[in-house]
């Protein structure tokens, strides 16, 4: 067998021997946590040597078997197993057929994945890739790999391989495979390895950080003494991805709210693989930083001036602890240097450059591919035109129905940038136009509110034009909050009761009269402020004035009018999720709740990631939907038909209901 997967050559790449090498030593460290799977699978390849598969006894192997199962790791959900034993006592027979038929290994094992699945098919009941591998396994662990879904994709994404995924029979054939061709490589680290050693490899590469994290670095490193191949590119992005989420996740960083991976080098014009790590406080100025070479590996602090770097010369001597020590312990270096940074950049502050603000085209066409709406042209025609007309916006709709996404959709689409907020009970101008705030030497400044921020970058106090998005707009006093923000709408200019740093009053006021000085805010003309407002929501506290809607366009935002499997496939292709194996119980799902209370696609996309693996529709329900269904008269007739629904557990649903009660 030519050992390839994808266009991956595992003699030929030195991926797969590094990692496992890595592996090796990672199962003598205290991370590793793996080794009960060889006490419960051994136990249950003795409990099934020992048992007959018949009608009568169907019932109780498949019950030891959900007893058996743990709660974590590499085990199937524990919803799987409880809806397999309720398969076994509905239906003996065929549940019979189906184990029978899976350990029958006369048989290639795809043609019996795929008869085992038609079988349970035929009595309304799907076998997921999970618990078909947990079933193998059971059987013989020596043999048949435990499945996860998020492990392949990871893993096939590490070694640059793309075949999509398909059905569960498919799946699981597919990830066997995988282990087949790295059972070689395995055993050259393990004496008799088998099967679960492959799968325990694949798991703990693509789970803990304290394992991918040197790897992918070792890998690097090894790519870095090479010449440079165009088609490494994706691959090294793919990897430097990795090792950046892995570092989103050190608790330590979190107040620097770490923005996604943006600036990936990989090798091209002469570079190193490296990884710059932005921050939404700090972005800019002092940055954390990686940087894979030949000879070293440079991680910390730096940015024109300063640095402050740990150097490694020998890659044994590279650990994810200690790149996370050096991160936590600059950390206060980074605040300090970029504090320093923002100074200097006020104390520069000069004219305005020209063409600072750029122009916003009106007549451009409002696009927003990644969403789906049944009248979308609808919604383009009276976006462009009230935008067009001077107004602002504000999405009224039930929950989900896509109103923030629309928003930031419209931003995009406009080309310009926005500021995303969520309004309060609380706010008043303090929060949304500004105030005293005090500093380390014991005095006020004035310090802008989220509106007047849009206007100015408050530390390079150059003129910006960035529109704001406020979510669930009725939850605060508007006239209140906004103030003076309205009269400047209406063309005038307002003077606020604040000094700036140069003692004048600090001023809002219409671009066309700004003159481009410290105290004075000025509001583009092409400025716009977007709102969302849930039309059910009871918790809405406060109504807008006449004088403050007169300055917008509201837009109605709806869920689909009929909700067909077809119109949901539509939303599945725009949410990016292909082959989602529960189209016709989703379907039947969302339509009941729609008889009673509309909810729209955004939550159904919840509930579709949530169960896109394990189909278990009744955790989904309890974490997503329950919470948004708010019935008096008709709630004893809305839980009877949720209840009756197969693919959802009543008891758990009832018993939650009583508890609420």
């Amino acid at each position: 067998m030519k050992e390839t997967i994808g266009a991956f050559h595992f003699e030929e790449d030195e991926f797969i021997t590094i990692a496992l090498a890595h592996y090796h030593r990672f199962k003598e460290s205290a991370h590793y946590d793996q080794k009960y799977k060889w006490y419960v699978l051994k136990e249950l390849n003795e409990f099934m040597e020992r048992s007959v598969i018949t009608k009568e006894t169907v019932g109780e192997i498949v019950h030891d078997l959900k007893k058996e199962n743990t709660s974590s790791g590499y085990f199937v959900y524990w919803r799987s197993l409880l809806e397999f034993e309720r398969f076994s006592i509905t239906h003996e027979e065929q549940c019979t057929d189906v184990l029978r038929t899976l350990y029958d290994d006369e048989k290639p094992l795809k043609e019996r994945l795929n008869e085992a699945t038609r079988q349970s098919h035929s009595c309304g009941y799907s076998l997921g890739a999970p618990l078909l591998g947990y079933l193998l396994a059971a059987f013989d662990y020596t043999s048949y790999p435990m499945y996860k879904k998020e492990v392949l994709e990871t893993f096939k994404n590490m070694i640059g391989a793309h075949e999509k995924l398909g059905r569960a029979a498919d799946n699981y054939s597919q990830y066997v495979e995988l282990c087949k061709y790295l059972l070689p490589f395995v055993a050259r680290e393990i004496k008799n390895a088998t099967m679960l050693d492959v799968q325990d490899f694949l798991y703990c590469i693509t789970r803990y950080r304290e394992l991918f994290v040197p790897v992918i670095i070792h890998y690097l490193k090894h790519l870095s003494e090479k010449p440079y191949e165009e088609a490494e590119d994706a691959r090294v992005c793919t990897l430097l991805k990795m090792v950046h989420g892995a570092i989103c996740e050190i608790p330590e960083l979190s107040p620097l709210c770490i923005q996604k991976a943006r600036e990936l080098t990989t090798f091209k014009n002469d570079s190193y693989p490296s990884l710059v790590i932005y921050t939404k406080e700090q972005e800019g100025h002092v940055k954390l930083f990686l940087e894979i070479e030949k000879d070293e590996i440079r991680y910390g602090i730096m940015d024109e001036y300063e640095k402050d770097m740990d150097v490694i010369h020998r890659i044994e001597d590279f650990s994810f602890s200690r790149l996370r020590q050096k991160y936590e312990t600059a950390y206060e270096r980074l605040i300090r240097l970029n504090r320093q940074t923002v100074r200097e950049e006020r104390a520069s502050y000069g004219k305005r450059e020209e063409n600072e603000r750029q122009p916003v085209s009106f007549e451009h066409k409002v696009q927003f591919p990644s969403l789906y709406f049944e009248d979308e042209e609808r919604l383009k025609r009276q976006i462009q035109s009230a935008l067009k007309n001077g107004k602002h916006l504000i999405f009224a709709g039930p929950p989900g129905t896509g109103k923030s996404k629309l928003a930031s959709e419209v931003c995009k689409s406009y080309g310009v940038q926005s500021v995303f907020t969520t309004a309060s009970s609380d706010w008043s101008t303090f929060e949304t136009i500004g105030g005293y705030h005090p500093t380390r030497e014991g005095t006020l400044t004035f310090h802008p509110g989220l509106f007047l921020q849009c206007f100015k970058d408050d530390r390079t106090k150059k003129e910006q034009n960035k529109w704001l998005i406020v979510d669930e707009m009725n939850r605060a006093d508007l006239d209140q909050a906004f103030g003076a923000l309205l009269s400047v709408l209406a063309g005038d200019r307002v003077s606020l009761g604040f000094k700036a740093e140069n003692g004048k009053n600090v001023t809002i006021c219409p671009q066309e009269e700004g003159k481009d000085a410290v105290h004075e805010y000025s509001v583009p003309s092409s400025w716009r402020l977007i709102g969302t407002m849930n039309t059910r929501d009871k918790a809405t506290l406060f109504q807008m004035s006449y004088a403050f809607m007169r300055r917008f366009a509201f837009i109605s935002i709806h869920p689909p009018s009929e909700i067909t499997e077809k119109v949901l496939l539509r939303y599945m292709n725009k949410w990016g999720i292909e082959n989602y194996p529960f189209i016709t119980e989703l379907t039947k799902l969302w339509h009941v709740i729609n008889r009673y209370e509309q909810v729209g696609p955004a939550l159904i996309q919840d509930v579709a990631l949530f169960t896109k693996d394990e189909g278990d529709f009744t955790s989904a329900f309890q974490l997503f939907l329950w919470p948004q269904i708010r019935l008096f008269e008709q709630e004893r007739e809305f839980m009877n038909e949720i209840c009756s629904l197969t693919f959802i557990d009543e008891e758990t649903i009832r018993r939650e209901w009583r508890d609420e009660q």
